[in-house]
C-alpha cells in the first residue's frame, strides 16, 4: 500500500511538472502573439488616421513644378523623406527621387514631422518639358501608404 502512495505522488509531481512546463510554453507565445497583434493594431490605426490632400500644383517653369500637400489627416507625418512622389503625363507617371541632382522633389523648407492642419510646398525639378496640352498627374503617398491624385494641364 505504501509503494503505490509513493508512486502515486510521483506521478502527481510528475503531471505538475509537465503542465508547468506547457504552461510556460503557452504563455510565451501567448504573449509573442499579444505583441504581433499590438504592432499590427497600431499601424493600421496609423494608415486610418493618416490623410493628405493636394490643393494645388502650378508650373513655375517649362520643367519645374510646385505642389501644395495639406494633411488632413490626424496623425503627424514623419519619415518625409520616405514620401513617394510620382509625376507624368496621364497613363506614363514616373518616380520622381527625394533630393537628387537629377528630376527630384524637394520641401520649399525643411520638414522632419508634418504635423495635421499643416500645409507643405513640394517643388519638382528639372523635369523634362512639360507639354501645354497633355494632362499631368501628380500622386504623392506617405511611408505608410496614404496617397493623393492630382490632373492638371499646365501652361
Amino acid at each position: 500500500m505504501g509503494s503505490a502512495v509513493f508512486t502515486e505522488a510521483i506521478l502527481i509531481v510528475a503531471s505538475v511538472i509537465i503542465a508547468a512546463g506547457l504552461a510556460g510554453v503557452v504563455m510565451t507565445k501567448v504573449g509573442t502573439f499579444q505583441s504581433t497583434f499590438t504592432q499590427t493594431t497600431e499601424n493600421q490605426k496609423q494608415t486610418i488616421l493618416t490623410n493628405i490632400k493636394i490643393i494645388y500644383a502650378q508650373n513655375p517653369t517649362s520643367t519645374s513644378v510646385n505642389a501644395w500637400v495639406k494633411n488632413i489627416g490626424t496623425y503627424s507625418i514623419t519619415n518625409t523623406q520616405n514620401i513617394d512622389v510620382y509625376f507624368g503625363q496621364t497613363g506614363a507617371m514616373q518616380k520622381i527621387p527625394y533630393d537628387t541632382d537629377s528630376t527630384s522633389w524637394t520641401f520649399s523648407s525643411p520638414v522632419t514631422s508634418w504635423d495635421k492642419a499643416n500645409t507643405v510646398q513640394i517643388n519638382l525639378s528639372n523635369l523634362p518639358n512639360i507639354q501645354c496640352s497633355s494632362v499631368y498627374e501628380l500622386q504623392v503617398t506617405t511611408p505608410n501608404g496614404v496617397s493623393d491624385e492630382y490632373f492638371a494641364t499646365f501652361c
